[in-house]
């Protein structure tokens, strides 16, 4: 089965979406399973793996969740407190931690006031939060641990750091508090020197391990107002299996810009960008100086090689434009990783070591979906929690079934799914694809959304009979042999539960929260001289040049970048339309 969500034809077209009609059927058929799959009770923790039935391997989960700016558990919860909300948290087999936002504390307590202000501003606690999580790694790792690691805006930030570090320097054994600090400040140096440095630090005092999967919600470039940037921050690690990023089309603030992965698909390196950015000589000049020094060759072929961070070349004209890809072919690849390890061989093997490369490439699985709201509409904390309807919680449902798709093992609880509006039959003990709908909700349906008559959808627990409260979830038995509806069993149910798709289809009614539009204090940010990137009239050249901002929407560059449904469903529904500026040869694939 594949990693990917399904997709519908490979063009989507305008006005795919068909039109309301009355079936009969107020439930996704397609989706639910036959009336002998039906269990009599479904079990109060769910899997997150594709075959309940098939026997797991065993080894715990360990689950980082680092909030963004800000974000801690209040009256308008971020995705990653409700991600959090849905895991299990007492069993041995799964290991939780969640991490406040910058901004809300600095290692010695709470912040507030101008502390907390300036934080928010400049993410002074940013090494604070990662050797935090990384100590929390440090301490509770077992060989075998499978490392989910989750994140929303700066704190999907944090957990890239995170991943770059644990690939840079390892992973320090439990008991090595003193370390962290040391750990850090190598992972950190991007010198020669600090390559040099992060290696043997890891090979001396670390454990090699790997991160399973990567959750993030509209990862942001900006960690401040100052920007700064940290290895492998801005580029992949070869030690992420898998990486799934919910992006935002709406947002269009000056300092939220997209933090995307650099793709290793060799198709990425065709679309060339032109630096036309006063930094760019800088660094050309600095590569070229490192040639031919055996520590530049190692950080070039690491960074190359294991992060995929793109090389300038340097045309040794002052005046000539430095072009640089968005990842290097395979070949190249290939190329690299031989001269490291003939770096491996020269330098030949410690004691009681084999003789292998410190690090070895491997492909990620990375999926990136945009979906329709702005920033906080994709990671959550745009409205209160009590809203019925929201745009967030889309991207909350796509991330836990990619928690299913890429068989994570997590677990989580079986009523907070179905209060997430996940559809339980779906999930267990099959995990079932999703399809795109072929209809809409029922006119009886859309006439209870615009009155606000539809039902909590916290009821949807009751409903499928795994209410928190277990004297409520009776329901269950008429449910689990409800699957040849009658029109009044129909009905009944209509009442207490709405399929998975129509609460999608409403929630991609819902308003976005432009903070343009809502706070103006943000345009003042909107006329600071930032870098953007912009496609030259004409060709498929990309040219990242520095200006100011004022509210342009974030560029696609993707060739075939991935769309939600509902964004298509909201553009036939509601007029919506895309204003990004999107490659001129791109061609939108549905994501479901």
């Amino acid at each position: 089965m594949s990693n990917h969500p399904q997709q519908d034809a490979s063009v989507w077209r305008p006005k795919a979406y068909p039109a309301q009609e009355w079936t009969g059927d107020s439930l996704n058929q397609s989706a639910q399973p036959q009336e002998s799959e039906f269990p009599e009770r479904f079990p109060t923790t769910i899997q997150a793996v594709q075959d309940s039935r098939d026997p797991y391997p065993g080894g715990r989960t360990l689950v980082i969740c680092l909030d963004g700016t800000g974000d801690k558990f209040d009256g308008d919860n971020s995705n990653v407190v409700n991600f959090v909300g849905c895991l299990k948290k007492d069993d041995p087999s799964q290991v939780t931690y969640y991490q406040s936002g910058i901004g809300t504390y600095d290692g010695q307590g709470l912040k507030s006031g101008f502390s907390a202000a300036i934080d928010m501003a400049v993410g002074s606690s940013l090494g604070i939060h990662v050797r935090d999580a990384y100590a929390f790694l440090m301490q509770n790792y077992r060989e075998g641990d499978k490392i989910c690691l989750l994140g929303f805006s700066r704190g999907s930030y944090t957990v890239r750091c995170l991943a770059g570090m644990l690939h840079k320097v390892g992973l320090l054994p439990a008991y090595n508090q003193a370390q962290i600090y040391y750990a850090y400040q190598f992972y950190k140096n991007d010198t020669p020197e600090g390559w040099q440095m992060s290696a043997e630090f890891k090979r001396t005092f670390s454990i090699d391990v790997d991160v399973y999967f990567v959750g993030v919600w509209d990862s942001v470039a900006s960690v401040g107002f100052i920007p700064r940037k940290l290895p492998f921050s801005k580029s992949p690690t070869s030690s992420i299996c898998y990486f799934r990023h919910a992006m935002a089309l709406d947002e269009h603030r000056a300092k939220f810009k997209v933090f995307q992965w650099q793709h290793q698909d060799p198709v990425a390196a065709e679309v060339p960008v032109i630096d036309k950015t006063p930094k760019a000589k800088v660094k050309a000049k600095k590569v070229k100086a490192e040639n031919g020094k055996t520590v530049g060759q190692v950080r070039r072929v690491f960074s190359s090689c294991f992060c995929l961070k793109p090389s300038p070349e340097v045309n040794g004209a002052s005046d000539k434009l430095t072009s640089t890809s968005s990842a290097s072919s395979f070949s190249e690849l290939k190329k690299f990783e031989q001269q490291l390890n003939n770096f491996e061989e020269k330098k030949g093997p410690r004691a009681g070591q084999e003789n292998h490369s410190v690090h070895k490439h491997k492909a990620t699985d990375v999926l990136e979906v945009w979906f329709a709201g702005a920033h906080a509409d994709v990671g959550g904390g745009a409205v209160v929690n009590e809203e019925r309807h929201m745009l967030s919680r889309i991207p909350l449902r796509w991330m836990i079934r990619q928690c299913f798709e890429t068989n994570t093992g997590i677990l989580f609880s079986t009523a907070a799914l179905a209060e997430s509006g996940i559809d339980i039959p779906t999930v267990w003990p099959l995990y079932l694809t999703p399809k795109r709908p072929v209809v809409g909700p029922s006119p009886t349906t859309v006439e209870k959304y615009e009155s606000g008559a539809l039902p909590p959808i916290k009821r949807r627990s009751t409903a499928f009979g795994v209410d928190r409260d277990e004297k409520k979830s009776d329901m269950l038995a008429e449910f689990s042999r409800a699957h040849g509806y009658s029109e009044k069993k129909r009905r009944r149910l209509e009442a207490e539960l709405l399929p998975e798709h129509v609460e999608d289809h409403f929630d991609a009614m819902a308003p976005i929260n432009d903070q343009l539009v809502l706070a103006k204090g943000w345009w003042v940010l909107e006329v600071w001289p930032v870098k953007v990137r912009i496609q030259k009239k004409d060709t498929e050249v990309w040219e990242k040049v520095v200006r100011m901002n004022l509210g342009r929407y974030r560029a696609v560059r993707e060739i075939e970048p991935q769309l939600h449904w509902t964004v298509q469903m909201r553009m036939n529904d509601k007029g919506y339309r895309i204003r990004n500026r999107v490659d001129k040869e791109a061609i939108w694939q549905t994501a479901i």
